[in-house]
């Protein structure tokens, strides 16, 4: 059985302001640790950003809250 893509340690909340992500919060879409690190850089989400652990720690000790951001494909 396949191991499933667990939120870990820490999420960074996305509020869209397009009208094509402007419901991201209200489908649990974010950027997030995840226990599945040996998959980053491959599509293994339902939409979410997935970070390696020590990252999104990173991250989010240095992102304010409100600070907008652009995720680019």
């Amino acid at each position: 059985m396949e191991e499933k893509n667990l939120v870990l340690t820490r999420i960074l909340w996305l509020d869209g302001e397009e009208d094509h992500n402007k419901t991201s919060k209200d489908r649990y879409i974010y950027i997030h640790g995840t226990n599945r690190e040996d998959l980053i850089g491959t599509p293994a989400s339902a939409g979410c950003v997935c970070l390696r652990n020590a990252d999104i720690i990173e991250l989010y000790d240095i992102i304010p809250v409100g600070t907008r951001i652009e995720i680019v494909a």
